[in-house]
């Protein structure tokens, strides 16, 4: 068992077994206490010692109560002592104050009340039901304030219990009626948003075809297409069911619908005299449909009164003699019934029923061939509206108008109340919300690590697929969506999607709507979607990459000598037409080939790395480092006079001889020389300004090492050394 932690910080007040173990001690020690409460210890009628023990033990027990319920981390043992105690002192004041005939049940009612909101219901009753003990106890043997009257303490429990209870039931209305109230501005806010980004001034795409197109896979359009061809579909039933009964001489042919969940079988087309029910419906227990369910085989029945006189598809009794019902199976799955009757008996010889079989599979077949050009419609309206928003991502030149293209394609599809697109930084440790609409919004541009408990970071941590869920409150792992502070009812409904390439994770779109938002269509659409803005996204990244690395030193990080060319051109050129300032920073490390002689060009690899750190964690964000060449940087430095440039070098030069690192064991120390130069006053053109940067280094060097140096001292120094010069000969 460990004594100590080295190193640890502050532990906890106690062990928490200790804790527990005191807290259901002090319960017990509460519960004593009510206990002698009963007997009334501090009525005027007690002995002085017997009242004062009853105070100290009150006293006491409310003050370690509460001590220990304030304490972090603490238990049912500690609230519960701490109440008890809490209605003990209550008690304990109104029998010392019963004589002046102050009553202390309403403070005893108000403690019960509060206990309701603020805690479970449970022990709100609880509290009340010891108010009731005590008031019992007061009627019992108590002197002064109930006077054995048996009606008032009744009155006063009852009282207690309604009260709890009448309070918790309107603290959970009201919980209720605020969710209500605030999922519903969240909708209005998210309309509200989706008003404002359909403006002229919104930085969102506009509308084009391929918006139009993605509109047509939303769930209305699908239903719109669903209903078009479900009535196709009854028409050729409706004049398969006519040819049918003229086939066989029928009194009526219709055609069942079976629907499994509903437990029923619609009439969708038939032909028959006019007392047919259009709109009919039979429970599929009842015969003939259940005998064809049941046996999967057809069903006959003749001369059968009893059933055959009561069909429910006829409005008045219709005195059917023979019924004929035959099974419609649709891919191998018993889909709908055709059935065929007449008003005679034996009516049908063995002809009929193969030509009503024939007619089934006719049926069947039609069935099977409107759902395929569905499916095939479908899939067409699907693979249309991708088609045209993956022309569009693989058009775009830069991450941003990926993500602002995805999200609108989302919501060109449906109706959704916010969405998020959230991308890995380069580590991989954390991610940022990029882009956002609706209450996602006000959270654009936030950091959160990928180890944080939210929807974004699990699923760019272990989602391969597409990962819909339909009911977040109701999940197991109640976590937020984008970040830990938005709360747990922004959303019912969750997809998220993830954006990913050769198994390296990307970033992922986060939607959240209704429940019941997010279809199975959806959900095909926004997949591709996804995988093409991932592509998109990689492909940008990498040219990114590509570009970087013909700018960036592979070593430090830093531009290197053909980009700090380019780079000081610019900068120059641009003082000079703001008739600004312009300085440039030139050092060198000191006996950098000693040190790669001593230990190696590792160790000056990592010589050079730090001092790239270095540079970039002391210059500000408009200025820009290089390294010329070898162990010497660069750093321009725009609007910046001399003597801002000498204390920044000043600053640096200090840092360097301040760090050391360890390499391989040794500890190794740096240090370097700085040659500053301004322009214009120092060089109006990139090769002056440099060459006036050099030979200020080259003087530091020669003054000593590890040091700064201005071209501008240089300059003074020369015109001195002139004025100093004597004719030689001349004493």
């Amino acid at each position: 068992m460990k004594k100590g932690d080295a190193g640890g910080g502050a532990g906890p007040v106690l062990d928490l077994r200790v804790r527990w173990r005191i807290g259901w001690i002090a319960a017990g020690w509460a519960a004593l206490a009510a206990l002698v409460a009963v007997a009334r210890p501090l009525e005027q009628t007690s002995s002085p010692r017997l009242r004062l023990a009853a105070a100290l033990l009150l006293s006491l027990g409310v003050t370690c109560a509460a001590l220990m319920a304030s304490l972090k981390g603490r238990g049912r043992g500690e609230r519960l002592a701490f109440y008890v105690f809490l209605a003990l002192s209550l008690d304990g004041i109104g029998q010392l104050v019963a004589p002046w005939g102050f009553p202390v049940w309403p403070l005893m009612m108000l403690l019960v009340g509060t206990l309701a909101v603020a805690e479970r219901l449970g022990l709100a009753l609880l509290i009340a039901g010891l108010a009731s003990m005590l008031a019992a106890a007061e009627a019992m043997v108590g002197k002064s304030r109930f006077n054995g009257d048996w009606s008032l303490a009744a009155a006063t429990a009852i009282a207690g219990f309604l009260l709890a209870i009448a309070v918790n039931r309107a603290l959970l209305a009201e919980k209720r009626r605020l969710s209500a109230t605030l999922a519903e501005l969240t909708r209005l806010r998210s309309g509200i948003d989706q008003i404002e980004e359909l403006d002229g001034g919104s930085s969102w795409p506009p509308y084009n075809t391929a918006s139009l197109t993605l509109r047509q896979v939303s769930e209305e359009q699908r239903r719109a297409r669903q209903v078009e061809r479900a009535a196709e579909l009854y028409d050729a039933l409706a004049k398969l069911m006519s040819v049918a009964r003229r086939a066989v001489g029928a009194h009526a042919a219709l055609y069942f619908e079976l629907d499994r969940e509903r437990e029923r079988a619609y009439l969708r087309a038939a032909d028959g005299p006019e007392n047919l029910i259009a709109d009919c419906s039979m429970s599929l227990r009842d015969d003939p449909v259940a005998f064809v369910i049941n046996r999967e085989q057809a069903f006959y029945a003749t001369d059968f009164k009893r059933l055959l006189w009561s069909l429910p598809y006829y409005r008045t009794e219709t005195k059917i003699g023979t019924l004929l019902a035959q099974p419609v199976r649709v891919g191998g799955v018993l889909a709908a019934v055709v059935i065929v009757d007449h008003i005679e008996i034996q009516a049908f010889s063995s002809s009929e029923p193969d030509l009503v079989s024939s007619c089934a599979e006719i049926a069947a077949d039609t069935v099977a061939g409107v759902k395929a050009a569905l499916s095939r419609e479908e899939l067409g309206a699907e693979f249309k509206a991708a088609y045209g928003v993956s022309r569009q991502l693989a058009a775009l030149t830069e991450p941003a108008p990926v993500s602002r293209l995805l999200l609108r394609s989302a919501r060109d599809l449906v109706p959704i109340e916010a969405g998020a697109v959230v991308m890995l930084d380069e580590k991989q440790t954390r991610y940022v919300v990029e882009e956002a609409f609706g209450w996602a919004r006000e959270y654009v541009s936030r950091e959160v690590g990928i180890s944080e408990k939210t929807w974004a970071a699990w699923v760019l941590r272990s989602a391969d697929d597409p990962y819909l869920l339909d009911e977040v409150a109701g999940h197991k792992d109640r976590m937020p969506v984008l970040v830990l502070d938005e709360g747990m009812s922004r959303a019912e409904s969750l997809l998220a999607l993830p954006l990913k390439t050769r198994n390296r994770a990307l970033g992922a779109l986060m939607l959240t709507g209704r429940r019941g938002t997010f279809d199975a269509a959806t959900n095909r659409v926004l997949g591709i979607l996804s995988n093409q803005a991932a592509a998109a996204l990689s492909t940008l990244q990498l040219l990114e990459r590509i570009k970087s690395q013909a700018v960036r030193d592979g070593l430090t990080g830093l531009y290197n000598r053909r980009a700090f060319d380019d780079l000081l051109m610019r900068s120059m050129a641009r003082e000079e037409r703001q008739e600004g300032r312009l300085a440039l920073l030139l050092l060198d490390l000191d006996r950098f080939k000693k040190l790669n002689d001593t230990y190696g060009h590792p160790a000056g690899d990592a010589a050079l790395r730090i001092t790239a750190q270095i540079l970039e964690r002391l210059l500000r964000k408009a200025d820009q480092a290089a390294r010329f060449g070898g162990e010497e940087f660069v750093a321009i430095l725009p609007g910046t006079d001399e003597a801002g440039a000498r204390r920044l070098a000043e600053r640096m030069r200090e840092a360097i001889e301040k760090h050391t690192f360890i390499f391989e064991g040794a500890r190794i120390s740096l240090s370097a020389s700085f040659g500053v130069a301004v322009a214009p006053a120092d060089g109006g053109e990139p090769e002056a300004l440099l060459a006036a940067a050099d030979r200020a280094l080259y003087a530091a060097k020669q003054a000593g090492r590890n040091r700064v140096m201005t071209a501008s001292s240089l300059n003074d120094s020369k015109t001195t050394d002139s004025r100093n010069e004597t004719v030689p000969g001349e004493s």
